[in-house]
C-alpha cells in the first residue's frame, strides 16, 4: 500500500470515526559523519570577530547562525528617515540588510558621480554600524531591481561595447564604478570593524535581463540588457531556464572576472554571493549561490498555484532548477524570497500574509540556512536629474513610475504590512534557536510525492534533525492562489528515530487550522529537560531571575500540549489543558537541579512580541529599537498599551497616553478627476512621529503632485492609498498644496481578476471613479525604557 494511499485512507477514517491520520518521518539509517566542507570565504574583523562558511552553514565566532536578510534600498528612501527604518527592521528580526548600489543613479551623466543626499551610501553604512545592522551590498554592475535598464546608465548604451561581458571597453567602465564604491565603503568593511560583511556580484547573469529604456510599446522583440551572445536566452523575471546556455563558459568567466575586479578595488568581504537560480552563472567555490521564490510573479503569463508552499530538500533540488552548481557544496541560501511583489499595470495580485509565512517555514524545513527577503522594505524610485523629467523606473515592464511598495513587510512609507508580524515570529525563533537548527539536516517523508499544490487534504510536512534525534517539525496548511484550504484535524506524526519512536501527540490527534503553518520541536533539550514534543511553536527564551524562561505560542484552534521525558525531570512531565495567555505559565524541575519556566502565549500576543535588551515586549504598536528601549508608534491612537517582562509588575499591562492632535486641511474637488489638499497641521512634537494622508478611492491609477512636480503614484488594488508626508514637509511648510489626478476604472482592464471581488464596484456604468473620505492620520509616538 503506497504512502499516499495510506495518508488519504487515514484522513478519510479520521473524518468518520475520529481516529488520527498518522504521518511518518524516518530518521536516516546512516548519518553522514563527515564534517561540512569549509569554503574559500570568511574573515576576521579588527575587533577579533570571525565569520566562517562551510558547505552547510555560516558561523559567527564559531557558533552556527541562520542570518535573516532583508532588502532595503537606501536610494529609494529619504535619508532623514534611514535610521528609523533600520531600527524598525531590527525590531522585525532582520539582522542583515541587503541593498543595491545602482550604477545609473550614481553616474547618471558619464564621469559625474553623485553620492549625496538619498544616494549617500557612506552615511547609510554609518547608520547601519551605529545600529549594529550588518550589510550585504549588491554592486552589480547589472542589478535589475525594477529600475531603468537594470541599473546600467543610459550613456553606456551609446558606447561601442558589449555590456555584461568581458568586453575590455565595458570592463574599464565597471572598474571605475567599483573603484567609486570602494571609496564610499572604505572603513566600513567587516575587516575594519564595519558592517559590510557581504557582497553580491552581478545579478541573474545569463538568466535574466531588463528591457533597455528605449523599448517601444507593441514591440514583439525588445532589446534587453544582456551580452550579445546571451540575447536569445535571457528572461524578464525569475523562472526556470528552459533554454540551452550555449556560452556558459563565458558567463562563468565574466563572474570570476568581476569578483577579482571587486577585490582589486578593495571590496573585500567574508561573504560573496551570486544569484544561482534558473541556471544563472555562479562563481564556483568562491561565492554562495543564492536562491529565490516568488509566489505571485507578475512576469509569468500563467498565474497558478506555486510549489513554494511544498516541502523538498533544497540542498538536493534548489528552486528554479536546473542550476549550475552542486547544491550540497554550499549553504542553502534563500536570499530573494518574494513575500510581496512589485505590481505592474496589468497584473495586481494581493500577496497573502499566511502564504509569506508558509513559504519561509517551508524554506527552513527544506534546509535553508540563510533566509532573505526581496523586498523587506519598500520605497519610492527617484526621478532622473537629466532635465528630461523622466523616471528611473523600469517603465517598459509596466511598473509604477515612482512607487516601489512591493507589498513588502514594511511598505513604501515604512508602515507594517500584514506579513510583518507573522514573519517576526519566525525570526524570533531563529534568533534564539538558529544555532541548533543550522547543523540539522532535512528529513522528508519516504514518499513525499503526495505533497502537491493541488492537494489540500494531506498534511504538508518535513523535519530537520541531528544524529541525536533532536529536531523540529515544519508544517504547512497554506497555498498561494487557493481559497479551498480547510482545517486539518486528527493529525498525528510518528517519528521513527534510532532506538526511539516519538508520537506527536502521544494520544489522539491535533489540528492544523487552515491558512496556517507551524514549527514544532521534538527531543528538544531545555537546560537538561528533554521535551519529547510540544504542540506549540517556540518563540524565544529569556533569562528570568536566574533561570531560563521559554515562550511558545499556538494558533487559534490548536490545543497546546507538552510532554517531557520523565527520566529527565522531577515530578509532572505532561502538561495539557492549557489556556494560552499570560496565566498559562508552569515550571519544570530538571534532574540536574535547574528550574525552567514555560509560558504559552496566545497567538495575538506572539504576533505583538519583540525581544529588547533581553526582555519581552508585547505591544500592538510598531516598535522602533532604541539603545535603552523602544520608540512605539501608533497610527491615529494616542494611547499605548504594552507589557514588559520580566518586571516588578509581572505580565501586567502598562498604559502611556500622549496629547491628541487634530490636523487641519482643506480639500478642493471642483475639477473632475482631480483633487487638491491644502495642509495646516500642528507643529511636529516628540509625540507625533509623522503625519499620513489617507486617500481611499476606487479607480485605475492615481498620481500626486506638489509644486508642479509628480512626486508619487499608485496603482489601485482595492485598498486606501496611505501617504507619508514627512518627505514633503518643506513644501508643506511653504504652503504648497498636494494635487491629485485620478484615472477612472474601466470594466475591461486586465487586472480585475487579481482584485478581491469585495473591492470591485458595479462597473455596468463604466468608467467608475469614487473618492472616499480623505483624512490626515497622526502617527503618535512614545519612548519607553527597557
Amino acid at each position: 500500500m503506497s504512502k499516499k494511499f495510506f495518508a488519504i485512507l487515514s484522513a478519510a477514517i479520521t473524518s468518520v470515526v475520529g481516529y488520527p491520520a498518522v504521518y511518518e518521518i524516518n530518521a536516516p539509517v546512516e548519518w553522514d559523519n563527515n564534517a561540512p566542507v569549509c569554503l574559500k570565504m570568511g574573515g576576521r574583523s579588527a575587533y577579533g570577530d570571525s565569520i566562517d562558511v562551510n558547505s552547510m552553514y555560516v558561523s559567527r565566532n564559531g557558533v552556527p547562525v541562520i542570518p535573516v536578510m532583508g532588502e532595503f534600498h537606501y536610494c529609494r528612501y529619504p535619508a532623514g528617515q534611514w535610521e528609523q527604518e533600520i531600527q524598525k527592521m531590527k525590531a522585525g528580526g532582520i539582522n542583515l540588510l541587503s541593498t543595491y548600489v545602482f550604477w545609473n543613479l550614481h553616474e547618471e551623466k558619464e564621469g559625474v558621480w553623485n553620492w549625496y543626499g538619498n544616494l549617500d551610501l557612506r552615511s547609510f553604512l554609518k547608520l547601519c554600524k551605529k545600529n549594529n545592522m550588518e550589510v550585504v551590498i549588491r554592486i552589480g554592475p547589472f542589478g535589475h531591481g525594477e529600475i531603468r535598464s537594470g541599473g546600467l546608465p543610459d550613456w553606456i548604451f551609446a558606447k561601442n561595447l558589449d555590456v555584461r561581458s568581458n568586453d575590455a571597453a565595458y570592463l574599464r567602465y565597471v572598474e571605475k564604478f567599483y573603484s567609486q564604491i570602494a571609496g564610499q565603503i572604505s572603513g566600513y568593511l567587516f575587516k575594519d570593524g564595519g558592517p559590510v560583511i557581504g557582497c553580491q556580484i552581478e545579478n541573474e547573469h545569463q538568466h535574466s535581463a531588463a528591457p533597455w529604456y528605449v523599448s517601444y510599446p507593441g514591440e514583439e522583440t525588445r532589446d534587453h540588457t544582456a551580452a550579445s551572445y546571451d540575447k536569445g536566452i535571457t528572461k524578464v523575471g525569475v523562472s526556470v531556464q528552459d533554454a540551452k546556455i550555449t556560452r556558459a563558459e563565458l558567463g562563468t568567466k565574466h563572474m570570476q572576472t568581476l569578483l577579482q575586479m571587486a577585490k582589486n578595488a578593495g571590496i573585500i568581504t567574508p561573504l560573496y554571493t551570486a544569484t544561482g537560480w534558473g541556471n544563472a552563472a555562479v562563481i564556483p567555490g568562491e561565492a554562495i549561490p543564492v536562491t529565490a521564490g516568488y509566489t505571485y510573479p507578475t512576469w509569468s503569463a500563467k498565474q497558478r498555484r506555486s510549489n513554494f508552499c511544498i516541502f523538498k530538500d533544497l540542498r538536493k533540488q534548489p528552486d528554479y532548477s536546473p542550476v549550475r552548481y552542486d547544491p550540497a557544496a554550499y549553504p542553502s541560501a534563500s536570499a530573494e524570497m518574494g513575500v510581496g511583489i512589485q505590481i505592474v499595470y496589468d497584473r495586481r495580485p494581493i500577496c497573502q500574509p499566511d502564504v509569506a509565512e508558509a513559504m519561509m517555514i517551508r524554506c527552513l524545513g527544506g534546509g535553508s540556512n540563510i533566509i532573505g527577503y526581496y523586498m523587506y522594505h519598500g520605497g519610492s524610485t527617484p526621478r532622473m536629474n537629466n532635465g528630461t523629467g523622466d523616471f528611473f523606473s523600469d517603465q517598459p515592464m509596466g511598473v509604477p513610475k515612482i512607487s516601489y511598495d512591493f507589498q513588502a513587510p514594511l511598505g513604501e512609507f515604512g508602515l507594517e504590512a500584514p506579513s510583518f508580524r507573522l514573519l517576526r515570529t519566525i525570526h524570533s525563533f531563529l534568533d534564539d534557536f538558529g544555532d541548533r537548527l543550522a547543523p540539522m539536516v532535512t528529513v522528508m517523508p519516504d514518499n513525499a510525492s503526495f505533497m502537491t499544490p493541488d492537494n489540500c487534504n494531506d498534511l504538508r510536512y518535513a523535519a530537520r534533525m541531528n544524529s541525536r534525534g533532536e529536531g523540529f517539525l515544519f508544517l504547512v496548511n497554506s497555498q498561494d492562489h487557493d481559497s479551498d484550504r480547510h482545517d486539518q484535524t486528527g493529525l498525528q506524526i510518528k517519528l521513527n528515530i534510532e532506538g526511539d519512536t516519538v508520537m506527536v501527540p502521544g494520544n489522539g490527534g491535533f489540528t492544523l487550522p487552515k491558512n496556517t503553518s507551524a514549527i514544532l520541536p521534538f527531543n528538544f533539550d531545555m537546560d537538561g529537560a528533554c521535551l519529547k514534543y510540544a504542540i506549540a511553536q517556540p518563540l524565544m527564551k529569556i533569562e528570568d531571575n536566574g533561570s531560563r524562561h521559554y515562550f511558545f505560542f499556538v494558533r487559534p484552534g490548536m490545543k497546546p500540549e507538552y510532554l517531557f521525558d520523565k527520566t529527565t525531570v522531577k515530578g509532572r512531565y505532561k502538561f495539557n489543558n492549557i489556556t494560552p495567555g499570560f496565566n498559562s505559565t508552569f515550571q519544570v524541575k530538571t534532574n540536574n537541579g535547574k528550574t525552567i519556566t514555560i509560558t504559552t502565549l496566545a497567538y495575538n500576543e506572539a504576533l505583538n512580541a519583540t525581544k529588547i535588551n533581553g526582555k519581552l515586549l508585547i505591544t500592538k504598536a510598531t516598535v522602533v529599537l532604541q539603545p535603552h528601549g523602544a520608540r512605539l508608534l501608533s497610527m491615529g491612537n494616542p494611547e499605548f498599551e504594552y507589557v514588559v517582562y520580566p518586571s516588578v509588575s509581572g505580565f501586567k499591562k502598562q498604559v502611556s497616553k500622549v496629547t491628541e492632535v487634530e490636523p487641519e486641511f482643506a480639500i478642493d474637488r471642483s475639477v473632475p478627476l482631480r483633487m487638491e489638499v491644502s495642509f495646516k497641521m500642528p507643529d511636529r512634537s516628540e509625540n507625533v512621529n509623522e503625519y499620513f494622508l489617507s486617500v481611499p478611492y476606487i479607480g485605475d491609477v492615481a498620481m500626486a503632485f506638489i509644486d508642479g512636480e509628480m512626486v508619487l503614484d499608485n496603482f489601485w488594488q482595492g485598498r486606501p492609498w496611505i501617504i507619508g508626508l514627512d518627505r514633503f514637509s518643506n513644501k508643506i511648510q511653504q504652503g504648497k498644496p498636494m494635487g491629485f489626478y485620478f484615472r477612472p476604472l474601466r470594466k475591461d482592464v486586465p487586472y480585475l481578476k487579481d482584485i478581491p471581488e469585495k473591492f470591485i464596484p458595479d462597473l455596468s456604468g463604466s468608467p467608475v471613479l469614487e473618492i472616499g473620505k480623505v483624512d490626515i492620520i497622526p502617527q503618535y509616538a512614545v519612548e519607553i525604557d527597557i
